[in-house]
């Protein structure tokens, strides 16, 4: 069994939980939750994905299925193997153990590009699967395409994977030259992700003026993800020399890829795990502050210290304070032209409250602030505070980086939005509810099902059972009061304000027991 083999399988169980999975208890409730989340969102991914192709062929274009499917497939790889390269490949904690081993630096970065390709796999497998059953059922059969969409399934991951790596690695290199480098990696991630959003959503409405659809469609496909024109049919290549031109690119791609990786691959980890190479020589004055404080200070620092916690945590209230920095500079009729909606004001007007509280709900840090704390949680522990100084800590954080975003919404909505009474007020009020439901929730799970014996951030960050099932709830709480708006017709703003109000006591609630605890 070779080593490349046995790491592989080594990260697979650490990450899926599987051994915890057959132990008795919390831990198996844990996985157990976990494998549901899973399996659910990739179920709600192949549902969308087969409607979007049942959608392609009443246009009469279920020719364009599979290069639409791998345009889309792929770009969502990027995106998402953006979030959480840096945190698999550099600096993670086992790396100290694996590169005091008798293993190769190939055989490391083989084993964490293989366990990357399988995560991005199963993201490509739920897009191209689903679609490619509806092509496959409005299509003359033909048993070589079939199988060769098949086969080419499993070469789709390959380049953005490259592509998302190269930009960590990038971000590696040129932070190591700042001094505050973990602001800089986080700034050039949003960036980053921000250039790729905006360049794909002018690629999909570059072809708006063109009358043929089936031109417009081919025009939007390839300049989302150029690689897709080799899934398009032309008439003057036959459909086995373009699928095997992409998968013969896609893999010498990603075998170049990974050889650069290995040969730089020491010296890429000690930047990453080292601090930067600027320091101050100020030497720093000792000052005398409240419990509070000292402790909300360390929350601050420990949270911006983590690259990994602040790209996925601070997702939302990036989001939401861009959005409304775009909103106060720019109309709201410009915002409107530019995403294909008519009465802009209208609806900002109906649903600025759910809006806000939607990407404020995002970001919960409080769901793994006290994992986060690691094996070193016994400093916390054995420090003279309070249970509740220790916990409003904590909040006090979270609801920092809320207010930085909720007061720039509210300064956009107001001044930019046409709005009666109580339409600003609910934009005032409910958003607070939501923020404080959601981290006072995070929080309290993150209490009752700590983990402080993970070997990678990005475990307790996406994949823990507090951060998975508040992200859930909060989810239910922003969709569930749409939905019955939608079905029902029961007026809008009195739903959300009645789940404001069991929001807030069910926050008082949580964070009394919390409080009562004896322990952390």
């Amino acid at each position: 069994m070779s080593k490349t083999y046995l790491l592989f399988r080594i990260q697979i169980i650490n990450y899926l939980a599987l051994n915890e999975m057959k132990q008795s208890g919390q831990k198996k409730k844990t996985a157990i939750t976990l494998a549901f989340g899973v399996v659910t969102l990739m179920f709600l991914l192949c549902t969308y994905n087969w409607f979007t192709a049942l959608a392609l062929v009443e246009l009469g274009k279920q020719a364009f299925i599979p290069a639409y499917m791998v345009s889309v497939s792929s770009f969502a790889i990027l995106f998402l193997t953006a979030l959480r390269s840096n945190g698999i490949l550099y600096g993670s904690h086992d790396l100290d153990l694996l590169l005091t081993a008798p293993i190769k630096h190939s055989e490391i970065i083989s084993s964490k590009f293989l366990f990357m390709y399988v995560l991005n796999f199963l993201v490509a497998f739920a897009f191209m699967t689903s679609g490619g059953v509806v092509w496959m059922l409005h299509t003359p059969f033909d048993i070589f395409p079939f199988a060769l969409y098949v086969i080419s399934l499993f070469f789709v991951p390959f380049i953005p994977m490259c592509i998302a790596s190269l930009l960590g690695l990038c971000m590696v290199y040129i932070g190591s030259f700042f001094k505050n480098r973990n602001i800089f990696a986080v700034l050039f991630s949003f960036i980053s992700l921000g250039l790729i959003v905006y360049v794909a959503n002018v690629n999909m409405h570059s072809g708006e003026g063109i009358t043929n659809i089936g031109v417009m469609l081919a025009n939007q496909i390839t300049k989302l993800y150029p690689p897709a024109v080799f899934f398009l049919d032309h008439s003057s290549i036959s459909a086995p020399i373009r699928l095997a031109s992409f998968i013969g690119i896609s893999t010498v791609v990603f075998y170049l890829f990974i050889k650069f990786v290995s040969a730089q691959f020491r010296s890429l980890n000690d930047i990453a795990s080292t601090s930067s190479k600027y320091r101050s020589n100020e030497k720093k004055v000792l000052k005398h502050r409240s419990p509070f404080v000292a402790l909300y200070r360390k929350e601050v620092s420990q949270f911006f210290h983590s690259y990994t916690a602040v790209l996925n945590a601070g997702l939302g209230v990036i989001s939401l304070s861009v959005f409304s920095i775009f909103l106060i500079f720019a109309s709201p009729e410009q915002l409107g032209k530019y995403i294909g909606m008519d009465n802009i004001h209208h609806f900002l007007s109906i649903y600025g409250p759910i809006i806000i509280s939607a990407m404020l709900s995002l970001s919960c840090p409080a769901a793994f602030a006290i994992s986060l704390e690691g094996r070193n949680i016994w400093i916390v522990q054995s420090s003279p505070v309070s249970i509740k100084k220790i916990l409003n800590s904590k909040l006090a954080m979270n609801l920092t980086l809320h207010a930085i975003a909720y007061c720039l919404a509210i300064l956009a909505f107001t001044t930019r939005v046409q709005m009666d009474t109580l339409q600003i007020i609910s934009t005032l009020l409910i958003p607070i509810a939501f923020s404080l439901f959601s981290i006072t929730l995070g929080l309290f799970l993150n209490k009752k099902y700590p983990n402080f014996t993970w070997e990678n951030e990005m475990i307790i960050v996406k994949q823990s059972l507090p951060v998975i099932i508040t992200s859930l709830i909060s989810m239910l709480t922003v969709v569930g009061p749409i939905m019955l708006h939608w079905i029902l017709p029961l007026p809008l703003q009195p739903l959300l304000w009645g789940i404001a109000v069991v929001m807030i006591v069910a926050s008082a609630i949580m964070y009394q027991k919390a409080c009562k605890a004896t322990y952390i």
